[in-house]
This record gives structure tokens, sequence and C-alpha cells, in this order.
């Protein structure tokens, strides 16, 4: 194990170059949280056997009990990284092994590929609609103004929540992945709750009046209750926009910077489908996830891992392993990308991968047909990232669109 601890801060400017030093110090990193110590798992394969395992060596939920530092009084049991681990997020994030594929099987129906194909006309509907109202305009936040109300608005669709509350969703998740407010785990949980009890009332065509009715008809062990339900849309709400959102933020960003590969894409040179998951790979929004905890003292990647340890899933770190991608540096979207962990992997596979591949495969070709010429302010001061350890974007994509929509000299070949 590297001797040296990472300490790793929110407000880190280069997330990048904090995923490479991650993968460089080791397979099993020690890390530092603004005072909480942790271990990152950062190749690729060191990844895969944690998310694979079965054995119970590596189990999530339960902090108080898992966590030794936790257990022996040396992190704050008030903390929002706590509350995450403890389970305030979502039951699917931190129940394992057959609570987890008890609790899984109720959503799991929803987010299959035939079911998330028939979003396909919401999401080029969308995905036209704002890109209408980027017209006559030469300079956007494609983040704010394209990447956020698409996904935003797939999730409002899906949980049939009113449209004036989308502000309230984004809201509620930028202060979840901040990991400083106590108070989001409690408000998140209010919404949630009055939602499924609006629902249960007055059922709709929605994710929210589905589970509620799944629920009432569900015996024994079938039957969650409402807390669990809340519980399940919680994580939903947390990870079922924010992430893509970032993606799609940041996949934009890399095409603009590599114009090169962009050209492949829109040339019909590679499909859209391969240039995505070279995004996942290389450019997802999720840097580290919290948490996993050890039961035993094991030995990972020539490592030994004590009992009680936090692990931390470091995906952007893993992205970058030599010995699974030739030039994992490079971004390629002609590679073979399969087998990335941009979603996981094993039991905890991104529900939500399916409708993240659909929106990300909409958007970005629909945006690059409207816009060919769109091109990246060149104010680079205006780059920051978001304040959240644990994601991987910029607060900000500012473009400039007019060049899109100027018109092209007399002696251009059309």
């Amino acid at each position: 194990m590297a001797t040296h601890r990472i300490s790793i801060a929110p407000d880190d400017f280069d997330r990048d170059a904090v995923a490479h030093a991650l993968h460089a110090a080791g397979p099993v990193t020690p890390v530092d949280l603004g005072g909480v110590d942790a271990l990152a798992i950062t190749h690729h394969d060191a990844l895969r056997t944690v998310l694979a395992d079965r054995t119970d060596t590596y189990v999530r939920g339960n902090a108080p009990h898992h966590w030794r530092a936790l257990r022996e009084g040396d992190v704050d049991p008030t903390s929002p990284l706590v509350r995450l681990l403890s389970g305030s997020i979502g039951s699917l994030l931190t129940s394992h092994g057959a609570a987890h594929a008890r609790l899984r099987k109720p959503l799991q129906t929803h987010f299959t590929r035939r079911r998330v194909e028939e979003l396909r006309p919401l999401v080029e509907d969308l995905t036209t609609s704002l890109l209408d109202d980027l017209d006559g305009r030469e300079r956007v936040d494609l983040k704010e103004d394209f990447a956020w109300p698409l996904t935003v608005g797939v999730l409002v669709h899906l949980l049939g929540v009113d449209r004036s509350d989308a502000p309230v969703l984004g809201d509620l998740a930028r202060r979840i992945f901040q990991l400083t407010d106590t108070e989001v785990f409690a408000d998140t949980h209010r919404f949630l709750a009055a939602l499924l009890e609006q629902r249960r009332l007055e059922p709709g065509h929605d994710l929210v009046s589905a589970l509620a009715k799944t629920d009432d008809e569900a015996e024994g062990d079938d039957h969650l209750g409402d807390a669990q339900v809340v519980a399940n849309l919680f994580l939903l709400v947390a990870a079922g926009f924010e992430t893509t959102m970032g993606t799609l933020a940041n996949g934009i960003r890399a095409l603009l910077e590599h114009p090169d590969q962009l050209r492949r894409l829109t040339g019909q040179e590679v499909t859209w489908g391969s240039g995505v998951e070279e995004i996942l790979r290389r450019h997802s929004s999720v840097s580290l996830l919290p948490g996993v905890f050890t039961t035993r003292e094991t030995e990972l990647a020539g490592v030994t891992v004590p009992e009680g340890e936090l692990l931390l899933l470091a995906f952007a770190a893993a992205g970058l392993d030599r010995t699974s991608w030739d030039g994992p540096d490079t971004f390629d979207v002609g590679r073979d990308a399969r087998g990335h962990l941009g979603f996981g992997h094993g039991p905890h596979l991104c529900l939500g991968a399916p409708l993240a591949r659909l929106e990300l495969t909409v958007a970005l070709p629909t945006l690059f047909a409207r816009f060919p010429r769109l091109e990246l302010e060149p104010a680079q001061s205006e780059v920051t990232p978001v304040r959240s350890w644990m994601m991987r974007h910029d607060e900000h994509l500012w473009v400039r669109t007019a060049a899109a929509r100027s018109p092209l000299p007399e002696d251009t070949p059309v």
C-alpha cells in the first residue's frame, strides 16, 4: 500500500489531476477527506473485485457497525458523510446481499432496455425543444441551458413531479453531493414522502405511482412499506440526473477540445454509441463514491487491507489503468471501451445505465448536428469544478454558437 496519503478537498481545481495522482499511488491508496481517513480503490481489476464481491468481505451500509473509525469515535457521527453511509440517501446504495436484491427488484422492471426505449420520444422532444431555445444566442452555458434541463426534465417525467418543482429536485441533488449540508436528507425525505402520499391518493402513469401500486399488492418480504419506497426514490433523485448531467457536459467539453474525435463521429466513421462509451470511460462525472467496508482483514491487489476500513470507489482513476486500456489518457472515440466501470459492476450495477446511455446518444449527435460549428468560450477563468469530491464536472460550460449560425463564405464547398 502507498505510504503517502493524498488529501482530497471539494475545491481541488483539477479533478483529472486527482484521478492521476490516485491511480499512480497504487491500487489501494490512503486518502484524507478533510480529516477522515479512507482507502481509495484506484485500479480497474481491484475495483472490479470489490464491486463483484458476493462473499461479504466488502459490504455496504450500517456504518456504525462496519466502520472501525466510527466505532472507535474517530469520526463525527453527525457528519453528512456518516449520514450518507448510514442509509440516508437511499436503501439500495447502503444495502447488501439478499436485502439489496429484495429492494432492487421493484425498481429493476422499470429500467429494462425495453422500458427505457419507450422514453426515446420524450428525450428527443426535450432535446429538440431545448436546442430551439438556443437559437439566436451567441454565448450559452450548455450545462445550465441544455444538460441540466434535459436530464432533470426526464426525471420529472419519470417521477410525475410538477415541472415547477424541477429546480427543487436539482437543488436537493446538488446539496446531497456536496456533503456539507446535514439538513438535505430530511428535506429530501419530506419532499418524496409527500409525493408518494399524493400518488397514493391520485395515481398517475409515473414511476412513483407504479412503485406505490406494486408495493400495495406485494406480500411478505416483497412488501417494502413507505419508508423503503421513499428511500429508493431518494437514490433516484440523488443519482438519477446529476451523474448523467455531468457526464453529458463533460462529453461536450471533451469533443470540443478534441475536434478530430468529433469529426470521426459527425462523419460517421465511428458510431455515437462507441463515442458515448469512451466518454463514460474517460470523462465520467463520477470521481469517487463512498463507500464499502471491509468485514475482515483481506488482501486486495497484493495489499493487506484491515477489517473495518472505509473504501472509496475511485471510478475516474480506474479509467486510467494501463493494464486494462491501451493509452488510457488518450480520448479515442473509436476505442472498444466495453468493460469500463462507469456504471459500476456486479450486484450494484447502476439501474439507470440504459436511460443514461439513451440520453447521451440522443443529446450529443443532435446538439452537434444543430450547431456544427460550436466552440468553447475562450475565457478559461470561468472553468470551476463543482464543490464535491465525489463528482467531476464543472459549474459551467460556456460555449459560443454564433459561428454555428453565421453564413458560409461564398467559396466554401458544401
